[in-house]
């Protein structure tokens, strides 16, 4: 894709997309087995064009940013540091949480400026960035350690589950760059929690309608899907009690 693939490329190689349900679910075999997940199959495709799925993208990036930028902004290195996230003074993690929290936002920045230059190499118009409201998740150490971990699951998932879908390679290659960036920082943010990186064998896809039912918590504005059929179910009472009344 021109100049945006050599940007988008280079940032994949050279550094190393949402409420209180934004977790992403470990799979579960039936045996009650950790690790095994279940063998992961293409979601559908909900997208118009690359645009679109770029854009997608993008929403999601913002979100990102704009949730490490605030959580770092509100949470100095000494609190974020003391949590109960770290173990004591001798905990390796400790020293370097902070520097290496400060370098994912960094990331993120970086991936929302070459999307948004990506799609304007396809003659696209980048979508504006919504209005999050975050809560308590940026506001105290272990609020935000954990929202971060679900935030950057959700990231992984939603690209495995665009990816399949991008029909110009020199867009895939740098955006699969992209997701494995993701999913590194996901890992990262899973062992501050105290938890396994790697929690299982194969990783699930979400489809765009899961994603975005996922996100739309933190999104100000943004409708879910249960919302829209409560409102098409108030609509249609509103309609049949009009006719008994007719």
């Amino acid at each position: 894709m021109i100049g945006s693939a050599g940007a988008l490329g280079g940032l994949a190689l050279g550094s190393g997309f949402a409420g209180s349900t934004a977790a992403q679910s470990d799979d579960e075999e039936e045996d009650g087995e950790e690790g095994e997940g279940e063998e992961a199959e293409p979601v559908d495709n909900e997208f118009e064009d690359d645009v679109d799925i770029l854009n997608f993208a993008l929403t999601l990036e913002y979100l990102e940013a704009r949730f490490y930028a605030e959580g770092l902004e509100n949470i100095d290195e000494e609190d974020l540091c003391s949590c109960r996230a770290f173990g004591g003074e001798d905990d390796p993690l400790r020293e370097r949480a902070y520097e290496e929290l400060e370098t994912i936002q960094a990331h993120e920045e970086a991936h929302v400026e070459a999307l948004q230059d990506a799609i304007e190499e396809l003659d696209g118009e980048p979508v504006e960035e919504p209005e999050f409201d975050f809560g308590m998740a940026v506001e105290y150490p272990m609020a935000f350690l954990g929202t971060a971990a679900q935030l950057e699951d959700v990231g992984v998932s939603a690209y495995a589950g665009a990816a399949p879908y991008i029909e110009n390679e020199e867009i895939l290659v740098p955006a699969l760059g992209i997701h494995s960036v993701e999913a590194r920082h996901a890992s990262f943010l899973r062992t501050l929690n105290g938890e396994t990186g790697f929690p299982d064998v194969v990783d699930a896809p979400r489809s765009r309608s899961e994603i975005e039912e996922l996100v739309a918590p933190y999104v100000v504005d943004m409708e879910q899907e249960g919302d829209e059929e409560q409102e098409d179910d108030e609509e249609q009472e509103d309609d049949e009690e009009q006719e008994d009344d007719e």
